[in-house]
């Protein structure tokens, strides 16, 4: 769910640029609509910092990260991974069904 606000947020202050960029284009002089973007630009590097700091703490959740090592003759199989979402097969591939 948080991911999706991190989304939702980004969407929305790029849309918002967008526009401000547009209108102070248009009106060319108007200091507001400058100042627009500005605010925009920086409120988007807040939102991506935001989500950085959200994604450091999701990894903190999960048990942080991971650092695997192999040294030495190795004359099997090695899995090296840190979230595993399905199987994981080290034996001889199945007979294709006909």
């Amino acid at each position: 769910m948080r991911r999706w606000m991190f989304a939702l947020a980004t969407a929305m202050v790029a849309s918002g640029i967008g526009v401000s960029v547009n209108v102070a284009t248009e009106l060319g002089t108007n200091v507001w609509a400058w100042v627009a973007v500005g605010v925009l630009t920086l409120a988007a590097a807040g939102v991506a910092l935001w989500a950085q700091a959200s994604s450091a703490e999701d990894d903190g959740e999960r048990g942080g990260s991971v650092t695997n090592s192999v040294s030495g003759t190795v004359t099997g199989s090695v899995v090296q991974a840190r979230d595993i979402s399905g199987p994981v097969n080290l034996g001889r591939p199945e007979e294709p069904r006909r």
